[in-house]
Order: C-alpha cells, then sequence, then structure tokens
C-alpha cells in the first residue's frame, strides 16, 4: 500500500480530550490535540513496555502513558520519565506529519519531507458557505481498501446493490452512456441518463418534475480518494449532492471508510440532514456488506484475478496507476 501520501486519520469531532488510537498502515498512530488545538500524531506504543499510548490522558499538550507515566510532546520527544532524571535517546517515539482540513485530521505514514509539497485532497466545496457539509460518516471494514476503491470506480452496481434506494432502471445500462477520462494519475467516470425519473431518495432532496437528466460523475485520486457528484436538473432546476469518499488502509483486509456529504440545496433544513444521512448511510451499508462478503470469498479463490467487463475500464485504469505508483515508491526507499 503507498505511504507517501495524506489519510484521514479521523473526523475533527472524534478527536475529543481522549486519545484516539488507530492503525493506520499497519501502522499503529495514537491522535491526540495539543494544548491549542492542534491535532498530533504519534506511534501508539510506549517504548517502555509496549502499552498503549492512547489508553493515556493529555496534559498540558503532553501526552502521558497511562501505564508508567512517561510524557511525550507532539513531536514525539519523551519530556518526563518519573522514576528517572535522564531520559536516553530509546525514549523518543516515532511522529507523522499532520494536518486538520475538510472536517478531517489527516496523516502522512510516508517519508515526512515529501509531505512539505503535499496537501490533502482538495475539496474546496467543504469550505463553502454555500454548501452543507454536516454529514460525516464512518464505518470500519472487514475488506481490503481496494474492495471499496473498485466498488466506487464502478458506478453500474447502483442498479442493482442500490435498486431500492438511489438505484436506476438497469435496462439503461444495455446503452451505458458511461465516459471514462485517464490521465496521468487520475480517472473519472461520467454517465448522464437523459429522460429519467428520479430515484426514490433523489425525491427528498428536491422533487423535480419529470422527465429529468440524472448525472454520475466519480473523480478518482490515488491512491483511495473518490470524490462523487449526483446531479438531478430539468430545464429548470438542478440539485447537487456531492459524496467524497475517503478510503484509509488500516491492514491488507481492513480500512477505514470516511464518507462527507456536501450539498447547495436546502442547506438549513435540519430535518432533510436527519434524512439524508439515515438514507446515505443504509446506502454505504450495503457497500460494506459486498466489500466484507468479498473478503470472505477470497480464502476459496485460491488468488484467481477477477474477470473484466466492459464496465471495468476506470477499475482497470486506477490498478494499472497504483501499481506503478507502488513501484516507484518501493524504488524511492530501496
Amino acid at each position: 500500500m503507498l505511504k507517501n501520501y495524506w489519510y484521514a486519520a479521523c473526523t475533527s469531532e472524534m478527536l475529543a480530550a481522549q486519545p484516539l488510537g488507530r492503525i493506520i498502515c499497519n501502522e499503529p498512530v495514537v491522535i491526540f490535540r495539543q494544548q491549542d488545538g492542534t491535532a498530533s500524531i504519534l506511534r501508539n506504543v510506549c517504548p517502555h513496555r509496549q502499552a498503549p499510548l492512547s489508553m493515556g490522558s493529555v496534559h498540558g499538550g503532553v501526552l502521558r502513558c497511562a501505564y508508567h507515566g512517561m510524557e511525550f510532546d507532539a513531536g514525539g520527544h519523551c519530556v518526563h520519565i518519573p522514576s528517572q532524571d535522564v531520559i536516553p535517546p530509546k525514549a523518543h517515539i516515532k511522529s507523522y506529519p499532520t494536518c486538520e482540513r475538510y472536517g478531517f485530521v489527516w496523516i502522512w505514514p510516508g517519508d515526512p519531507e515529501l509531505a512539505l509539497d503535499a496537501e490533502p485532497p482538495a475539496m474546496p466545496w467543504r469550505e463553502d458557505k454555500g454548501w452543507n457539509t454536516e454529514i460525516i460518516q464512518y464505518f470500519h471494514v472487514k475488506g481490503s481498501h481496494l474492495l471499496m476503491n473498485d466498488n466506487l470506480l464502478d458506478l453500474s452496481h447502483v442498479a442493482f446493490l442500490h435498486a431500492n434506494s438511489i438505484g436506476f432502471d438497469s435496462k439503461r445500462l444495455d446503452n451505458d452512456p458511461l465516459e471514462v477520462t485517464v490521465q496521468d494519475n487520475y480517472v473519472s467516470t461520467r454517465r448522464v441518463f437523459k429522460n429519467t425519473i428520479q430515484a426514490p431518495a433523489h425525491k427528498a432532496w428536491r422533487e423535480l418534475a419529470e422527465p429529468i437528466d440524472r448525472t454520475q460523475l466519480a473523480e478518482w485520486h490515488p491512491p483511495c480518494t473518490i470524490n462523487i457528484l449526483a446531479r438531478n436538473e430539468n430545464a429548470h432546476d438542478q440539485v447537487d449532492l456531492r459524496a467524497d469518499h475517503l478510503i484509509t488502509p488500516e491492514t491488507g483486509t481492513t480500512h477505514h471508510y470516511y464518507v462527507a456529504m456536501s450539498r447547495n440545496f436546502r442547506i438549513d433544513d435540519a430535518e432533510l440532514t436527519s434524512k439524508l444521512d439515515a438514507d446515505a448511510r443504509r446506502v454505504h451499508n450495503e457497500d460494506l456488506e459486498i466489500a466484507e462478503a468479498q473478503q470472505n470469498m477470497k480464502q476459496w479463490t485460491n488468488g484467481a484475478p477477477d474477470m473484466a467487463l466492459k464496465a471495468d475500464k476506470a477499475v482497470n485504469a486506477s490498478h494499472r496507476i497504483l501499481e506503478r505508483l507502488e513501484k516507484a515508491e518501493a524504488q524511492r526507499t530501496a
């Protein structure tokens, strides 16, 4: 898995007074806030007896181990050992580049120097006052992060897996209007269904006079960020809902999955926010269920490759890009 990228470590709301433990890219980390509120991330292992520092507490911006009281600052330097005056070099622990934006705390698990010239995936609508950005959902998925990546790059599944929520008439796929764009490290998919009806869930946004045009746009940036735009429009109206899918590997077979939703309609409607949250959670749980089921089947497939379909053009392109980037990263660290 790629490490020289920004990954969502947690939501800003998740990080309160108590430190938060996570496994990210096969590394145990602890996330906490300094005295001024700035988020920091350290290796979640006390060097004394390997207790998780996430069981500890924060005092004046310093993280204190719950076991024997060793204290660490935001840079991972041990600043206090209760039983002795001398602090040996082995007492210091790894720190990770950290930033906070768009309602998330981000971690850079790779080479710290490379983080200086990189930024988290751009989502400017999440800083636009004309959009409601209250909904952020978190799921722990017992399946590879690549399974969710592939799921979101092949939205033909929406007609079947989500038939009773955001689905569309599967007969539309007989003449699939899928457009795929691949440029350098960017992949996008676009479907526009002309003269169709609104999905049941979409009518809750704002019911439009039918027929409507329905647009699905998914933009993928490595390693696993997919920004999806769902648009309903007719000659007089247009409503947009964005779902930013942030996939953070935990291990090779599990991942953290965040979905941040933004809308440019009825932005002050709390009742609608609650309904959208519930409706979206239902949809995303369907994705979670299928990803975990796929992961469970891998023990029976003996590593057999997936059979590719025409609809997999974007998925296959992302795989080639990831393979190229992984080779480059391996050569850089060799």
